[in-house]
Protein backbone atom coordinates (compact mmCIF):
# COMPACT_ATOMS: atom_id res chain seq x y z
CA UNK A 1 0.00 0.00 0.00
CA UNK A 2 2.82 2.40 0.68
CA UNK A 3 4.23 1.73 -2.26
CA UNK A 4 1.43 2.48 -4.57
CA UNK A 5 0.76 5.91 -2.80
CA UNK A 6 4.55 6.69 -2.91
CA UNK A 7 4.55 5.78 -6.89
CA UNK A 8 1.23 7.83 -7.37
CA UNK A 9 2.76 11.04 -5.77
CA UNK A 10 6.15 10.56 -8.13
CA UNK A 11 3.96 10.38 -10.73
CA UNK A 12 2.06 13.30 -10.00
CA UNK A 13 4.62 15.19 -9.12
CA UNK A 14 6.62 15.18 -12.29
CA UNK A 15 3.33 15.58 -14.31
CA UNK A 16 2.72 19.18 -15.67
CA UNK A 17 -0.43 21.06 -14.29
CA UNK A 18 -2.03 20.64 -18.28
CA UNK A 19 -1.19 16.78 -17.99
CA UNK A 20 -2.92 16.86 -14.43
CA UNK A 21 -6.16 18.72 -15.39
CA UNK A 22 -6.46 16.48 -18.27
CA UNK A 23 -6.19 13.14 -16.11
CA UNK A 24 -8.40 14.04 -13.98
CA UNK A 25 -10.59 14.85 -16.00
CA UNK A 26 -10.32 11.54 -17.89
CA UNK A 27 -10.35 9.14 -14.62
CA UNK A 28 -13.36 11.38 -13.65
CA UNK A 29 -14.96 9.89 -16.84
CA UNK A 30 -13.02 6.32 -16.05
CA UNK A 31 -14.53 5.77 -12.64
CA UNK A 32 -18.02 7.10 -13.44
CA UNK A 33 -17.88 4.30 -16.25
CA UNK A 34 -15.69 1.68 -13.81
CA UNK A 35 -18.50 2.40 -11.56
CA UNK A 36 -21.39 2.04 -13.37
CA UNK A 37 -20.36 -1.39 -15.12
CA UNK A 38 -17.75 -3.51 -12.87
CA UNK A 39 -18.47 -6.72 -12.47
CA UNK A 40 -21.40 -6.86 -14.50
CA UNK A 41 -22.42 -7.54 -18.06
CA UNK A 42 -25.69 -7.02 -18.94
CA UNK A 43 -28.12 -8.00 -22.11
CA UNK A 44 -29.89 -5.32 -23.97
CA UNK A 45 -32.63 -6.10 -26.39
CA UNK A 46 -32.48 -4.38 -29.97
CA UNK A 47 -33.39 -5.29 -33.11
CA UNK A 48 -32.34 -8.24 -34.36
CA UNK A 49 -31.07 -8.30 -37.95
CA UNK A 50 -28.25 -10.20 -39.91
CA UNK A 51 -24.63 -8.89 -39.16
CA UNK A 52 -21.68 -9.39 -40.93
CA UNK A 53 -19.61 -9.15 -37.65
CA UNK A 54 -21.51 -10.58 -34.79
CA UNK A 55 -19.50 -9.15 -32.27
CA UNK A 56 -18.34 -4.88 -31.70
CA UNK A 57 -15.71 -3.79 -29.93
CA UNK A 58 -15.07 -0.38 -29.08
CA UNK A 59 -11.69 0.42 -27.04
CA UNK A 60 -10.32 3.63 -25.44
CA UNK A 61 -6.69 3.91 -24.36
CA UNK A 62 -5.59 6.75 -22.62
CA UNK A 63 -1.92 6.89 -21.65
CA UNK A 64 0.23 9.68 -19.66
CA UNK A 65 3.63 10.21 -19.31
CA UNK A 66 5.89 12.34 -17.41
CA UNK A 67 8.84 13.98 -17.32
CA UNK A 68 10.45 10.92 -15.23
CA UNK A 69 9.25 8.27 -18.04
CA UNK A 70 6.83 7.17 -15.49
CA UNK A 71 4.34 6.09 -18.05
CA UNK A 72 0.70 5.15 -16.68
CA UNK A 73 -2.17 3.43 -19.58
CA UNK A 74 -5.39 2.38 -19.19
CA UNK A 75 -7.61 0.83 -21.49
CA UNK A 76 -11.21 0.30 -21.41
CA UNK A 77 -12.73 -2.14 -23.89
CA UNK A 78 -16.79 -2.20 -24.54
CA UNK A 79 -17.27 -5.55 -26.29
CA UNK A 80 -21.03 -5.63 -27.96
CA UNK A 81 -22.50 -9.00 -28.81
CA UNK A 82 -25.60 -10.07 -30.25
CA UNK A 83 -27.11 -9.04 -27.26
CA UNK A 84 -24.85 -8.85 -24.27
CA UNK A 85 -22.26 -6.08 -23.53
CA UNK A 86 -19.40 -6.26 -21.75
CA UNK A 87 -16.95 -3.92 -19.98
CA UNK A 88 -13.11 -4.65 -19.60
CA UNK A 89 -10.79 -2.65 -17.87
CA UNK A 90 -7.07 -2.53 -17.43
CA UNK A 91 -3.96 -0.55 -16.01
CA UNK A 92 -0.57 -0.72 -16.26
CA UNK A 93 2.00 1.30 -14.55
CA UNK A 94 5.58 1.10 -16.00
CA UNK A 95 4.50 -1.90 -18.15
CA UNK A 96 3.32 -3.84 -14.51
CA UNK A 97 -0.45 -4.50 -14.39
CA UNK A 98 -2.19 -2.82 -11.75
CA UNK A 99 -5.90 -2.40 -10.33
CA UNK A 100 -8.62 -0.32 -10.20
CA UNK A 101 -7.35 0.70 -6.51
CA UNK A 102 -4.73 2.56 -8.48
CA UNK A 103 -6.71 4.57 -10.38
CA UNK A 104 -8.73 5.42 -7.55
CA UNK A 105 -5.85 6.40 -5.50
CA UNK A 106 -4.43 8.59 -8.55
CA UNK A 107 -8.44 10.23 -8.38
CA UNK A 108 -8.30 10.81 -4.88
CA UNK A 109 -4.85 12.68 -4.64
CA UNK A 110 -5.65 14.60 -7.38
CA UNK A 111 -9.02 15.74 -5.83
CA UNK A 112 -6.84 16.64 -2.43
CA UNK A 113 -4.46 18.98 -4.68
CA UNK A 114 -7.59 20.23 -6.89
CA UNK A 115 -9.68 21.03 -3.24
CA UNK A 116 -6.32 22.71 -1.77
CA UNK A 117 -5.69 24.44 -4.40
CA UNK A 118 -8.98 26.14 -5.51
CA UNK A 119 -9.79 26.83 -1.47
CA UNK A 120 -7.15 28.74 0.16
CA UNK A 121 -8.42 32.02 1.31
CA UNK A 122 -6.49 35.19 -0.60
CA UNK A 123 -5.16 37.52 1.71
CA UNK A 124 -4.71 40.83 1.12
Amino acid sequence: MLEKSVSVESFLSALSEEDKRQLFNDLLAVAEVYQQNKNRSFYALRKVRIQRHPVECRKRTLQYRNQHNDELVINQTHEQHLFKNCYHFKVYFNFEERDFHFVEELLDTLRQEHTQHYHHPLYA
